[in-house]
């Protein structure tokens, strides 16, 4: 057997646990049946990896056509986030992002002893003259999370192409595409299409969300050239392991079930969104695996929510953004999502 009693233990409790994890934006029909199996752990275990990754960097570079001497591979976007603003942002300097983004951000800034400003959001949009009021601050990086993480909001391509072209060549872009897979555009997303393009400008993506290996810690960034030596030097060697670099090889390959996940998800987006607003709550899901819920009081947020947790459903309540009335309720696989459903028409008709 591959794993210890232990691990075993552990796995299986994870599995057979009473609470149902619609809390932490994983996939809900797990990674894909290439690595599941687990025929190819065995020859990893006593080996390091690749410190260059040179493999993993050609496939990534080969699936989204593009040089893979621009790519950094990271332990998860989040190591990629801390790299980045490690190398770039000093005490002092200014991170500006829009309202609500992903919490990350914020918390490394604020630990870099750099300042933290935010651009406002109207329904998901950045208004033209918001954004120039932002890059009138001179923020030495601007970071956009596309499509949003918590608020569910998709900026397409020309839009956001559009909004790019106003900030200065001096501000560093961080484009954030943890969910790209799961929009129309994958092909050809802002972020890759603005790395091509610009000097001083980063792309994001994780193998967490459409591909199903949160548990894997595997992402990696697409970097203008000016800016990868800088990047490149302060990633660790081995940063990654050997079974996550081959994982990622192979889930790109596997275009069937990327392609399950995401209908899957925009199918059951559009589910519930219809449910919350046929009685009148606001919610979203463009083009990602939860649904971002709005709700006219923190009070009914919170009855809603201890009602869902009665019934074993772990989900977000958005207080660490600053959305104390909002839930983030992820998507999990099909019988408990039917149960989510059930729960959630009972409450709202109360």
């Amino acid at each position: 057997m591959i794993f210890s009693k232990k691990i075993r233990e552990c796995v299986e409790g994870a599995n057979n646990n009473a609470s149902i994890r619609l809390h932490a934006n994983e996939n809900p029909l797990g990674s894909p049946d290439i690595i599941q199996t687990g025929q190819y752990v065995l020859s990893l275990l006593s080996l390091y990896p690749d410190p260059t990754y040179n493999a993993l960097r050609a496939a990534i570079g080969e699936r989204w056509n593009i040089n893979p001497e621009q790519i950094i591979t990271g332990n998860g976007s989040d190591e990629l986030i801390d790299i980045t603003l490690r190398s770039l942002l000093k005490p002092g300097a200014r991170l500006t992002a829009p309202r609500h983004s992903f919490m990350m951000y914020k918390k490394r800034t604020d630990i870099l002893g750099a300042l933290y400003s935010e651009i406002p959001v109207n329904s998901g949009r950045i208004l033209p003259e918001d954004l120039k009021e932002a890059v009138s601050h001179k923020p030495d990086i601007l970071v956009l999370v596309n499509p949003s993480n918590p608020l569910g909001h998709y900026i397409a391509p020309s839009e956001m192409m559009s909004l790019v072209e106003t900030i200065p060549p001096e501000t560093t872009i961080i484009i954030d595409e943890a969910y790209a897979e799961f929009t129309p555009d994958i092909e050809n997303t802002a972020g890759i299409q603005i790395v091509h393009k610009r000097v001083n400008s980063i792309c994001l993506r994780t193998f967490s969300k459409a591909y199903g290996l949160a548990g894997l810690r595997l992402g990696w960034a697409y970097v203008s050239t000016d800016l990868y030596p800088q990047l490149e030097a302060r990633r660790a060697p081995y940063n990654v392991s050997a079974l996550s670099a081959l994982a990622g090889e192979h889930a790109l390959q596997d275009r069937e079930h990327l392609f399950k996940t995401t209908e899957y998800c925009l199918s059951w987006g559009r589910k519930l969104v219809d449910l919350f607003e046929d009685y009148g709550v606001k919610a979203n899901a463009q083009y990602v695996n939860f649904v971002f819920v709005e709700f006219d009081s923190e009070e009914r947020s919170r009855e809603i929510q201890n009602s869902l947790n009665s019934e074993g459903f772990l989900i977000a309540r958005l207080t660490d953004y600053s959305l104390d009335h909002c839930l983030r309720i992820s998507f999990g696989p099909r019988e408990q999502m039917e149960k989510l459903f059930s729960v959630l028409e009972k409450e709202l008709k109360a």
